[in-house]
């Protein structure tokens, strides 16, 4: 059975260089069609453009059936059905499921459930694994390495998964951080303390000049403001 990808820590490192190094080699031909005899759901439980369209259109291009939901609101979830029976229903009907969903911990309970393979397109402000395959493939693009590189993580620390995600990407390559952010949205503890136990040295500031000139990626993030449980 194929490997669901949950959180960026399901992948060793050699998994991921050998992820980038394919995605080298999809560049000069996008299409293909090995996937011509397969269905893929997509199914959002949360808003989503970009995720979205970007797992359709690779669906597509190569070769895949499509089908899922984008508004949990058109669905027998509002009308009382489980994440559970859900996911199983689903299950029936595809060879794949793509899944975003606004609760922490909801993929990998799906991947338990399912019977197929389950790609985590973000849960929560917990993980977002596959932006995470795409920074990582541009920061080796532009910078031409992924080893010793500095970033600089700006915005919502707290609640952008993104950056939680590559946190734990980049900590197989010798990385420094910079973590600039106020002190409401920091970089929540368990990943300063995964940085600590891996002795990987990160710094903290609120002002974003400070530490410019020492950076090699600056890496912005928006306000998660539906994480918020008090907006105002």
């Amino acid at each position: 059975m194929a490997k669901s990808l949950i959180s960026i820590q399901d992948f060793t490192k050699e998994e991921i260089l050998h992820i980038l190094n394919v995605a080298k080699e999809f560049e000069q031909n996008k299409s293909q069609t090995f996937l011509s005899d397969k269905v893929i759901a997509c199914i959002f439980f949360e808003p989503s453009t970009r995720t979205r369209l970007s797992f359709e259109t690779a669906s597509n291009r190569l070769g895949a059936r499509v089908i899922g939901f984008s508004d949990a609101a058109n669905t027998s979830i509002r009308k009382g059905e489980s994440l559970k029976d859900t996911i199983k229903m689903v299950s029936n009907y595809v060879d794949l499921i793509v899944m975003r969903h606004p609760l922490e911990g909801s993929a990998r309970y799906a991947s338990e459930i399912a019977s197929v393979p389950v790609i985590n397109a973000g849960d929560g402000a917990n993980q977002h694994p596959t932006q995470t395959l795409l920074d990582l493939y541009t920061i080796m693009e532009t910078q031409g390495r992924l080893d010793n590189i500095d970033i600089n993580m700006v915005g919502d620390l707290k609640y952008g998964r993104t950056v939680h995600s590559l946190l734990q990407a980049l900590s197989h390559f010798t990385p420094s951080f910079t973590f600039t952010a106020p002190s409401e949205l920091e970089m929540p503890m368990e990943y300063k303390e995964f940085l600590n136990e891996k002795h990987i040295p990160f710094r903290e500031t609120t002002e974003l000049e400070k530490y410019l000139n020492d950076t090699d990626i600056l890496y912005m993030t928006r306000i998660q403001q539906e994480r918020f449980t008090d907006p105002v």
